[in-house]
């Protein structure tokens, strides 16, 4: 499904030839609640397995293409039929000609695609004919989770409701963000990558969240929990049910 066009471009640098420019055709989710309308199916489990499939033509770009095997433990949207669950994911392609190199690649791009074996994740899929693949090919919207789930967690949540869903989903993140360890001097760290999405959740019921890092030991990272928490109180939010909250 072509989803549009974006303008985010790798500029490749090649030896004794023009620069080559490749565009992603797809348009990145605007906040956490369009992954999951994107989405057909979102489950979280530890991959197993993943091996590359060959170069392969997604929406009019080329990508190369991969194949992996998750061992599912929660599914919060959808049917997923089973424990077991193999999809197709995509990284990028780059075309070089025969006879130059790559020597550099330069811009301003998303987080790419890419799976690990024995890692835990949320993952955001959609049909494609008779097989699962990721919901946006490429680009990274997945989020790498702690190894195992929150202790008394829901296993199947896809008759929840709509802000369990949410709050579930939220838990997760916390867990993963709070599971970080201290950045490095200067940095706000890996914890900080899942302030947004939290917020895009839970709106004012992340400020509990946010207040956990109110005494970190990284002044970068107190800094970026306290402007979550400045937006919170700027627009005078209030904790309320997340799917009946608007929070832009």
């Amino acid at each position: 499904m072509i989803m549009g066009f974006v303008g985010l471009t790798f500029l490749v640098v090649a030896m004794l030839s023009p620069q080559v420019s490749t565009r992603l055709p797809w348009i990145l989710p605007g906040d956490f609640r369009d992954r999951l309308r994107m989405s057909d199916l979102v489950v979280s489990g530890i991959i197993s397995g993943t091996a590359q499939t060959g170069v392969r033509t997604v929406d009019g770009a080329e990508a190369m293409a991969h194949v992996a095997s998750i061992r599912i433990d929660r599914v919060f949207q959808g049917s997923a039929l089973g424990p077991q669950l193999r999809f197709k994911w995509f990284s990028q392609h780059m075309r070089v000609e025969k006879g130059y190199g790559v020597v550099g690649v330069v811009g301003s791009v998303p987080p790419l695609a890419n799976f690990r074996p024995g890692k835990r994740y949320l993952l955001f899929l959609k049909r494609a004919g008779s097989v699962w693949q990721v919901a946006i090919p490429v680009v990274a919207i997945e989020e790498e989770l702690t190894a195992t789930p929150p202790g008394g967690s829901v296993c199947d949540l896809s008759r929840a409701t709509t802000g369990e869903r949410y709050r579930a989903l939220a838990e997760e993140l916390e867990d993963a963000a709070l599971a970080q360890p201290a950045p490095p001097k200067g940095m706000t760290g890996q914890a900080s990558t899942y302030f947004s999405s939290i917020f895009d959740l839970l709106g004012a019921c992340a400020e509990h969240f946010y207040d956990r890092f109110a005494s970190s030991t990284s002044s970068e990272l107190r800094e970026a929990a306290a402007t979550w928490l400045d937006l919170i109180h700027s627009r005078r939010l209030t904790c309320q049910d997340p799917s009946t909250q608007t929070i832009h």
